[in-house]
Formats: C-alpha cells, structure tokens, sequence
C-alpha cells in the first residue's frame, strides 16, 4: 500500500493532481489539472488547461495573493467577460495523491480564498482570476461600528432583524434596456426600491437599485445575462435613518444600529458659530 505520506515524500513515485472548487453564490464550478475527470464522492471534477502561481508559505502567507489562470471560454470565466457578478467567488483548492491506496483516501487543503477579480490577457485568450487568501481577509481590522448618525446594520441582516420576504415583490422583467429594467407591479407594490436590489430567480446574480420611477428601476450595473422574461425579486432599501427608514418602513427602532444624533456641524472644525 502506498500512503499519501509516502508517495508526497518521493523523487520518483508521486504523482499529485490538484482539484480547484469555486463556488459562486449556488453555482460551483470543478476543475481538475489532471488529464482526465476525477470523481470524488459525488463532485465530479473536469479536466481543464489550469494554472495557478506560487502559495507562500510562511510569515508572509497572511498577506499572499495567488493567480489562476484558464482558458476564456471557461464556464466561471465566461461569468467575467461583460459585467462581474454580483457575489464574490470563493476558491478551494485541494491536493490528492493519483496512486495513493485506497485511491483518493487522503486530500489536502492547499489554499482558500475570495476571488478578487478577473482579467483577459493575451489578447483575450485566457482569464486570470486574483485570490486573495481568507487569511488576508481575516487578518484585516474592522471596527464594529462606526460613529455615526446613519445605521451601522445591513438591512436584513440578523443585527437589523427586519424580514427580507416581508418587503420584496416579485414580477417578470416584461423589457430591459442597458442599466434599466421594467418588472410588472413595482408601482404598485407601494414598496421604495431604492438602495435596495433585485435579482432573477433563474439567475445567481443581482444588482442593486439606483432609481425607480413607476416600474422601471435602474441599476447600478447592467446584467451579464438579459433577464428579460425572467421572474424578478426586488428588495426594499433603507436609508438607515433612525426617525427615516428604520421607523416609518421597517419599524425597527429598537435595533437602530447607529448614533442619531450626532452633531452634523464639527465645532473643532467650523467654531461656535
């Protein structure tokens, strides 16, 4: 028997495969450099032209950034070639031993990290993904809250405690027309958009809402994929105003994550007058 220890020690008898798992919001994309498909309990990996650059390791690995490069007509590249989506992408990349017994036993956790963006060398031919590792991410210091007058929540979230499905509508996008999108209803719903987003059921991506007049709301990104057709949700947004929003929309005051009132005018700035 030849143990995963054993064969990644050897000169001569490894053979290690890389298998690359990108998930993007529902959607997982499965990649293998080997030259054919590899199965692993029930994920299926497909052989592709993939590269990726050096893991760092070491003191410098919280701050390491790698590339991955594939061909562009790649499934999650095709994703990137007009307008980026919505959500990040997360990357997993494992290694395996090909001769290890029993086969596939043994897999190790090289890398994890959020897809930053891709780009299109080469005049086009391959896309290149920056990963920045979840301990970069992590290694990151985010004040809690702000001092601030506006809320410091993410409306919806488990902070904010308002309910998702109790302000959103659901239509058909009847037409669309670059960063504009028409969905039946939306005037009607008596709901205020702005600040908020809609997505396509059918589709794993939104775009946030910038204006609405009747039912036409306009985006701050168009949609890669035309969902003309499509049923759409859209979200109510807020404007994180205590005596705004919070109260007159989503009666939420007792949540209110912010500092209503502090003073707008900076006396140390501007003086007593």
């Amino acid at each position: 028997m030849s143990s995963f220890d054993v064969l990644e020690s050897g000169q001569e008898g490894s053979r290690p495969i890389e298998l690359y798992e990108f998930v993007l919001g529902v959607d997982q994309f499965r990649f293998t450099s080997a030259e054919d498909i590899i199965t692993i309990g029930t994920d299926v990996y497909e052989p592709e032209a993939i590269a990726r650059s050096r893991i760092e390791q070491g003191a410098d690995q919280n701050n390491r950034t790698i590339t991955v490069t594939v061909p562009t007509p790649n499934t999650l590249a095709q994703k990137y070639v007009t307008v980026p989506p919505g959500e990040k992408a997360t990357l997993n990349i494992f290694r395996f031993q090909r001769d290890e017994v029993p086969s596939f036993n043994t897999q190790v956790l090289l890398f994890k990290g959020l897809v930053q963006g891709c780009r299109f060398p080469n005049d086009g031919e391959s896309a290149e993904f920056a990963v920045r590792s979840v301990e970069t991410a992590l290694n990151r210091n985010v004040p809690r809250f702000t001092f601030m007058s506006m809320c410091n929540h993410v409306l919806f979230d488990a902070a904010c405690g308002a309910i998702a499905d109790n302000f959103d509508h659901l239509g058909v996008a009847t037409s669309t027309s670059g960063t504009t999108v028409t969905i039946s209803g939306v005037a009607a719903s008596g709901i205020d958009f702005v600040g908020g987003y809609v997505r396509p059921t059918a589709l794993n991506d939104f775009r946030m809402v910038l204006a609405q007049s009747g039912d036409v709301l306009t985006l701050l990104l168009p949609f890669a994929e035309d969902p003309a057709g499509n049923n759409m949700q859209a979200f109510a947004g807020c404007d994180h105003l205590l005596l705004g929003d919070c109260a007159l929309v989503f009666d939420r005051i007792a949540d209110y994550g912010g500092f209503a009132f502090v003073p707008s005018k900076n006396i140390f700035a501007s003086g007593l007058d």
